[in-house]
């Protein structure tokens, strides 16, 4: 029989073999520091999208719906409403308190006297609705009491000065 001498390179692939679980960790730490958070920033930056849609598109709503409103209280009422459903659209729950909305009309100079207490025609409405995006949020709990991000549209519009005209 004639002996083997041993082949010089299974010392390198002992090794190798032997550092296969630190470049396993070190792979998972990697993994960790970098996508986690760019995981985290991208969940962030969809609820911030989220949230300019759903503001501006209950903001022009709100709008549209106070220029058709019959009376003032009327109008005010339908254009809340609607902002609200327009909210709950986009997953932005009725009465939640990080969702506001402001409604300003008034009788812009030189309008003709059909324009009473911020409604009628040629009034001019201003709606504002904002909503705070949590930045901060926990599995299992959601949003925590931290910074939020402010979102907010706003929408002018008037009220056809030839309304009361053939209706």
């Amino acid at each position: 029989m004639r002996a083997t001498a041993p082949v010089s390179g299974c010392r390198a692939v002992e090794g190798r073999r032997s550092e296969w679980g630190a470049a396993v960790v070190e792979v998972l730490v990697v993994v960790l520091t970098l996508l986690v958070p760019l995981v985290y920033a991208m969940l962030v930056m969809a609820d911030v999208q989220r949230a300019l849609l759903a503001t501006s598109s209950a903001a022009r709503e709100a709008g549209r719906v106070y220029v058709t409103g019959s009376g003032r209280l009327d109008a005010e009422r339908r254009a809340g409403l609607a902002s609200r459903e327009v909210l709950a659209t986009y997953g932005i729950r009725p009465g939640d308190p990080r969702a506001g909305m402001r409604l300003r009309a008034g009788c812009p100079p030189g309008v003709a006297s059909g324009c009473v207490g911020g409604f009628g025609p040629g009034a001019e409405v201003r709606v504002v609705v904002t909503y705070r995006v949590p930045v901060v949020r926990l599995p299992f709990l959601g949003a925590v009491a931290a910074p939020n991000l402010m979102i907010g549209a706003t929408h002018h519009t008037r009220v056809d000065r030839y309304r009361g005209l053939g209706g």
